[in-house]
């Protein structure tokens, strides 16, 4: 397996793609197709989280807390992407803006993948050995991207 930094390196650029194409599809002006929208979000979800596991190696996670750690921080996904919602709304209604709305579906598409991927990228980081976490707090320029 690659050095940790690195895959750190490439499961955060990996997690921001995905979450970009989500606020993407997310903000699709296309009327009547929000259940196809609904499936691409979901096949994109399950695409992120293989994609965070082959990256990985499919590195055995955590234990059974680090399996509540991401039941968790799913639910925190969730809360992020409602409260990002929620502060949209609250920008359209002060500024008395409301064509703002129409971002808000990007925005809670973008904070959910964005911590869904970072819960999944965490429990996999959480089984890398004690030695191989001080070098990647140590900055050794031989792993920077």
């Amino acid at each position: 397996m690659d050095h940790p930094a690195k895959v750190n390196l490439n499961v955060r650029s990996l997690i921001l793609d995905y979450a970009l194409a989500a606020a993407i599809v997310a903000l699709l002006p296309i009327p009547e197709v929000g259940l196809l929208k609904a499936i691409a979000l979901l096949i994109l979800n399950i695409l992120l989280v293989i994609g965070i596991a082959r990256l990985w190696r499919f590195h055995r996670g955590g234990d059974f807390l680090g399996r509540v750690g991401v039941l968790f921080g799913l639910a925190g996904s969730i809360l992020m992407a409602a409260f990002a919602w929620l502060c949209v709304v609250a920008l359209s209604v002060m500024t008395n803006f409301p064509s703002l709305m129409v971002l808000a579906a990007g925005v809670t598409a973008f904070f959910y993948f964005w911590g869904v991927g970072q819960t999944v990228h965490y429990f996999y980081l959480s089984k890398v050995l004690k030695s191989s976490a001080h070098t990647l707090s140590a900055g050794d320029s031989d792993y920077e991207a």
